[in-house]
């Protein structure tokens, strides 16, 4: 049987081991894959999306002269996107199902990206079927961004709000993780955790399957991690 007459889920199981197995295959080498024929375009667009690193591969896809770089080097968007825009983008953010967001990548774009990545024109999230997302950084005024990558579907959570105090707006984000992630099921934080919201977490992490927690402030904070640790099994019944 010629390899076009495979089966989709077949040929997505032999892209993944061609990557995983094939150090010489890179995703550019995937990316003309996906451009070969209509039978390889999906299953290979969907493992060159499903692991994304930052929004700029995402804003690249881009029509010519809608993104470009600023004079600072950042990326930046000249007008508002258009619905055939969304689309565009839609169609590779589907696809994603792990998405890792760090200082040096919401340092690569400027205002007008993350307010354009704020106003999906949809009800449903801009990665609709994100599964792990991961994000480093603990500055406020990218936390709208942050609330807006906090979907149902999520069910690994990695937050490092390395801040060397406490703060308001890090400690409403951390309790609403609960009601904004319902399916998490693996959680690791890395914050200051005032003591205030402490039995809030939890019940949370009580939820989980897994969680993992490393708080800059021991001192205040052993206690509380040591019997979260060694929880009574009381605490695991319902309300």
């Amino acid at each position: 049987m010629h390899v076009c007459l495979l089966p989709t889920e077949i040929l997505l199981h032999i892209f993944i081991f061609t990557i995983d197995h094939i150090p010489l295959v890179s995703r550019s080498q995937l990316a003309v894959l996906a451009r070969t024929c209509r039978k390889f375009k999906e299953p290979a667009l969907d493992i060159l999306w499903k692991d994304l690193g930052g929004f700029e591969p995402l804003i690249s896809c881009l029509p010519e002269g809608v993104s470009n770089r600023d004079e600072r080097g950042k990326m930046t968007l000249q007008r508002p996107l258009l619905p055939g825009e969304w689309k565009l983008l839609h169609q590779y953010a589907r696809r994603v199902r792990s998405l890792t967001v760090n200082s040096a990548d919401l340092d690569e774009i400027d205002n007008h990206v993350m307010q354009v990545l704020m106003s999906a024109p949809s009800f449903t999230s801009l990665f609709p079927n994100l599964r792990r997302l991961r994000w480093w950084d603990d500055r406020k005024h990218f936390f709208p961004l942050l609330h807006v990558l906090l979907w149902p579907t999520i069910t690994s959570l990695d937050v490092g709000l390395p801040s060397t105090c406490p703060s308001f707006a890090n400690s409403t984000l951390l309790v609403s993780l609960g009601g904004r992630c319902p399916s998490i099921q693996e959680l690791s934080s890395v914050s200051v955790i005032p003591q205030k919201v402490q039995m809030q977490f939890v019940k949370l992490y009580l939820a989980c399957g897994s969680f993992s927690i490393m708080t800059q402030v021991p001192l205040v904070h052993k206690s509380f991690f040591t019997w979260l640790l060694y929880r009574p099994s009381s605490l695991c019944t319902s309300d």
